[in-house]
């Protein structure tokens, strides 16, 4: 598949790939949660409200700045916030062509790797559909790897930054932090004073982004609040899964792209140059450090999974790209690629259609019958109404989860009969809404909220609404 085949850039040629693709799932209002709860939160950033302190979750702040700066773009609009991931992504592939050519010397290892990375995002809504943290860390973390351990000429200072902007998106960055760096050390092992002196300068980058969080928290006084959602709320959490289980979830992602390891293992058999098998050591490093990570959560989202993406797109495409390069420069291949991609995006569009209506019915409901300064509360989940409203929380809490999940209000040291005061408190809460028949949502908060509040009709089949007494 190479370049003489098209006559525009990789980015722009993945960039096409990932909306034709990806294009079917930019009109659904919601795909998973937490999308909406960044969404969200970053409105409340927007409006002058501190992370940490008048709005929680569970996620580092960088997330959120993310979605304030493209909330700020595009204006809120959720097919615009979907066009921003495929363009995350495809940045992400382009970053996967450019270290894969640069580890093997050939042009159809990174777009394969690329092409693949795409794919990969695009076919299952917990594994790459539905936006998340993992598309705009991998998305540094990829550039980072790009420039220096693919790289002759090595960028330790620029991939140390990258990978800490990437820490502080989500912390799980630490696994290619960590292959990095040692990549790093067993690099320079032959010139210790190289190799302490690009060290230090790798780490001395990484820190600055996570330095520049502490120094927000320090100037708002809020250190202690950092370090307790932070640290305190993380080692909260119970390990949920066994050993067994453990492999049954690393499995499961085996299994799901099954086509793509067979490749990546038919490829691997063929004698390569010194610079190549060594390129495949360290994306057997970086595999065991993102695999180790994951699995140390004891927790089985598919989400998590996304991290370990770009890692098998670049050995399928260093391994089987290169070795069936001949098969992948036939015009029909980037043919038949068209046709897989326009009928995945068909396919999309199909299977999101019309399958949560809620939100947007709730919205309908509510935007009459609220005043201006008025606001609500969203019983255990459809969080993003507030965006489609925008109206602010009436609680920290975002994600309703964190709200109704026994564990979530174990780490966060919740109290119920708190927050149910503080909204009954609020009389700018004008409406409840929630599910009819809702088992999680039988909760004292709850509770505590429908003695203050009476029943106001119904907005659809799973939806009710309660008004102020």
């Amino acid at each position: 598949m190479p370049s003489r085949l098209f006559r525009i850039s990789p980015f722009w040629f993945f960039l096409l790939l990932a909306v034709a693709l990806r294009w079917g799932s930019f009109f659904i209002s919601v795909i998973d949660h937490d999308e909406s709860t960044y969404i969200v939160i970053a409105d409340e950033l927007l409006r002058g409200k501190v992370y940490l302190r008048d709005v929680v979750d569970t996620k580092p702040i960088g997330i959120f700045w993310v979605y304030a700066l493209l909330n700020t773009v595009t204006g809120g609009s959720i097919p615009l916030l979907r066009l921003a991931t495929a363009a995350v992504i495809a940045l992400g592939s382009w970053g996967l062509y450019v270290a894969n050519l640069r580890a093997t010397g050939h042009r159809t290892a990174g777009y394969v790797a690329g092409v693949l990375y795409v794919l990969m995002n695009s076919v299952f809504t917990d594994y790459g559909m539905s936006p998340n943290t993992e598309h705009y860390f991998t998305a540094l973390t990829i550039w980072a790897v790009a420039l220096s351990v693919a790289a002759p000429h090595k960028r330790w200072g620029w991939a140390g930054f990258l990978l800490g902007l990437a820490f502080i998106i989500k912390p799980f960055a630490a696994a290619e932090a960590g292959a990095v760096g040692l990549y790093l050390v067993w690099h320079y092992r032959r010139d210790v004073p190289r190799m302490l002196g690009r060290g230090l300068q790798l780490v001395a980058t990484w820190a600055l982004p996570l330095a520049a969080v502490v120094a927000y928290y320090w100037w708002l006084e809020l250190l202690p609040a950092l370090w307790f959602y932070s640290v305190e709320v993380s080692a909260a959490y119970p390990i949920e899964l066994p050993w067994y289980l453990r492999l049954k979830y690393m499995g499961d992602y085996l299994l799901r792209y099954s086509p793509f390891i067979l490749c990546g293992l038919a490829g691997t058999r063929v004698q390569r140059k010194s610079g190549q098998r060594e390129w495949l050591y360290y994306l057997a490093l970086q595999a065991l450090f993102v695999t180790t990570v994951i699995l140390l959560t004891g927790k089985r989202f598919g989400h998590y999974q996304i991290q370990l993406h770009p890692v098998v797109a670049l050995w399928v495409g260093a391994t089987a790209g290169v070795v069936w390069r001949g098969v992948w420069q036939r015009r029909g291949v980037l043919v038949g690629l068209g046709v897989v991609a326009v009928g995945v995006g068909i396919g999309h569009g199909v299977y999101y259609w019309g399958r949560d209506p809620h939100p947007r019915a709730i919205a309908d409901y509510l935007e009459p019958r609220l005043q201006p300064g008025e606001t609500y509360f969203a019983i255990n989940g459809y969080q993003i109404t507030y965006h489609f409203l925008n109206r602010s929380l009436p609680t920290p809490y975002a994600h309703s989860s964190l709200l109704y999940l026994p564990h979530h209000k174990a780490a966060f040291r919740i109290d119920e009969e708190e927050i149910a005061s503080m909204i009954i408190a609020d009389p700018r809460v004008k409406y409840l809404v929630g599910r009819i028949d809702d088992p999680e949502a039988d909760t004292p908060l709850t509770r505590q909220l429908l003695r203050q509040f009476r029943p106001a009709g119904i907005i659809d089949d799973e939806v009710r609404a309660w008004v102020r007494e």
